[in-house]
């Protein structure tokens, strides 16, 4: 199953707690798209390559997440937040690895890095805000209330 259908199964799935939940997904392609960009102005400049990609893809997540509770009406206090976005982001820094391997490999030949960079921080941001939905679903689904999982902090 590719990763577009995985999307619209998480947000259909979404549906039935969160009636903003179609947003999401525009959301996720636009943050990949920012990702993307930042990751290429930066590989741009000599010796900032590598560190634009760590930038552009942990920054944008961060602000996705964000994004993504307030279209749901999810109010998540910023430990819980911050809590499920450590999850996500160990999830995905594997992707970034890879990110790396295309920068050091395109360097053999000049224009290929950025390109390659470009695509695998857009994954990576893609992915990341297919998980954090995926996680969202499961707490939904476990709590009697899906906008704050009051009950769930208060279970541990």
């Amino acid at each position: 199953m590719n990763e577009q259908l995985l999307i619209k199964s998480a947000i259909q799935a979404l549906r039935t707690y969160y009636p903003n939940a179609d947003e999401a997904e525009k959301i996720i392609i636009n943050s990949a798209i920012v990702a993307a960009a930042a990751d290429t102005a930066g590989g741009l400049i000599p010796g900032i390559a590598i560190p634009a990609t760590i930038i552009a893809c942990f920054g944008t997540v961060w602000v996705m997440y964000g994004k993504l509770c307030k279209e749901l009406g999810i109010s998540l206090k910023k430990n819980i937040l911050k809590v499920l976005a450590r999850a996500v982001l160990a999830n995905i820094a594997a992707t970034l690895g890879g990110a790396i391997v295309a920068l050091l490999a395109g360097m053999l030949i000049p224009g290929t890095s950025i390109i390659a960079s470009a695509i695998v921080s857009f994954l990576t941001v893609y992915l990341a805000g297919l998980t954090f939905l995926r996680l969202i679903l499961k707490l939904a689904e476990k709590s009697n209330d899906p906008y704050s999982f009051s009950d769930l902090a208060q279970a541990r």
